[in-house]
């Protein structure tokens, strides 16, 4: 019985390449099917380290407070969309680390902050007795062709502290002169430079800024 068993669990060196070669064989046909892998991107990342003034924030200081970007519904996911012609094609292995109009409420936040270190800017209501100006940001079109250049369509509005106050409404429009192929990189690289220049405009646009 042992000298069975034992015959039965040998191999003869014909069958051992024959299994390696199935092996070698099967190894490669998974490696053929695997999709590449998924990649997840943010916007500008060194926005989120500009460095901010640590202590407590006077409740009679200026707050601003952003409320999250508004965007058209089929731009407002994870997907990284582009236009080739009349259709919208959603990137097969690139997706937005966060929902977009989360992620373009970031920077906006991140360089309105570095622009105006006068004030306290906020994503958030802070709790408590503080007189906030609040920002809304409507941003209509996003459009990034496989052709063409990009733009971007945006109207804010600036809503004062006080019931007294002004309620200014300001639109504008953008566009990218960054060029590449239709890479989910230049997308993103693209996404940074039309918000970029969005927040350059609407910080510059924000009372008491000193700029025209």
């Amino acid at each position: 019985m042992q000298m069975v068993l034992h015959k039965g669990k040998s191999m003869s060196g014909k069958q051992k390449k024959l299994a390696l070669v199935a092996g070698l064989v099967f190894a490669v046909s998974l490696a053929g099917c695997a999709s590449p892998p998924l990649r997840l991107y943010t916007l500008e990342g060194a926005a989120t380290v500009i460095p901010i003034t640590s202590g407590p924030v006077a409740e009679t200081g200026p707050v601003l407070e952003i409320s999250r970007v508004t965007l058209p519904d089929y731009l407002d996911s994870q997907d990284i969309l582009t236009r080739r012609g009349n259709t919208v094609e959603r990137s097969p292995n690139g997706r937005w680390a966060e929902r977009l109009s989360s992620g373009i409420t970031d920077l906006i936040t991140a360089r309105i902050s570095a622009a105006r270190p006068d004030v306290f800017v906020t994503e958030q209501a802070p709790i408590g007795s503080f007189a906030r100006a609040r920002l809304r940001i409507v941003i209509t079109r996003l459009d990034i062709s496989t052709s063409g250049p990009a733009s971007l369509d945006a109207n804010w509005t600036y809503i004062s502290d006080n019931d007294h106050g002004p309620v200014k409404t300001e639109r504008a429009h953008f566009t990218s002169s960054v060029s590449g192929s239709g890479t989910d990189e230049r997308v993103v690289e693209i996404t940074n430079d039309l918000v970029n220049q969005l927040s350059r405009t609407i910080a510059s646009s924000l009372p008491g800024s000193g700029t025209p």
